[in-house]
């Protein structure tokens, strides 16, 4: 298992009628054609964290979208976000910044690979003017940039769910992706 084979996975699917709509449709489009590309491997959706870890440590989430591994003991991590058109930016962009949070978590307990991606319609993630500082600064631009997150960088209803942080910072670079009804979508896959 390899960054490869999840580049492999959009480049295949990019304008190649491949109909995106929801997380769980990408989950298991992605677990399918991880199945395929990895017969030697085991290939979990929505995995609880309790199965792996016992006793369970203080991890940042319950379950992992896709947990993989192989004959050898090696685990790997895939976690998934895919805001809509209609979704809460600031939210979505909270939960990415987690998911790399847990994801540090799971590579710091023996993980060997852990990968983040994050696939959206909304150009507010990638375009805002004047996004210049918080939340909205590391994702805005050409790449994403995500580091650790203090609660003077998030929006007054997220400020209860805490600052978050990281060990170090992340930077992949968004890339285009066209859906089967032409949709303009951007995706980064960072490796963590």
């Amino acid at each position: 298992m390899n960054r490869s084979l999840l580049e492999q996975f959009f480049e295949h699917n990019n304008s190649n009628g491949y109909e995106l709509y929801n997380e769980a449709g990408l989950q298991h489009e992605l677990a399918i054609y991880l199945r395929n590309a990895l017969p030697d491997h085991y290939v979990r959706l929505e995995y609880p964290i309790t199965r792996v870890f016992r006793p369970l440590q203080p991890f940042r989430k319950k379950e992992m979208d896709i947990y993989i591994t192989d004959n050898e003991g090696r685990k790997y991590l895939i976690e998934l976000k895919v805001p809509r058109e209609n979704c809460g930016a600031p939210k979505e962009m909270f939960h990415a910044i987690e998911d790399v949070k847990f994801a540090e978590e799971l590579r710091s307990s023996g993980f060997t690979s852990c990968y983040c991606i994050l696939i959206t319609e909304r150009s507010s993630f990638w375009l805002a003017p004047q996004a210049d500082s918080g939340i909205y600064f590391r994702f805005n631009g050409e790449e994403v940039n995500i580091s650790s997150i203090e609660n003077t960088d998030l929006p007054d209803f997220l400020m209860k769910k805490g600052a978050i942080s990281l060990n170090q910072t992340y930077i992949a670079t968004w890339k285009p992706f066209q859906d089967a009804h032409n949709v303009q979508w951007k995706y980064y896959i960072m490796e963590v």
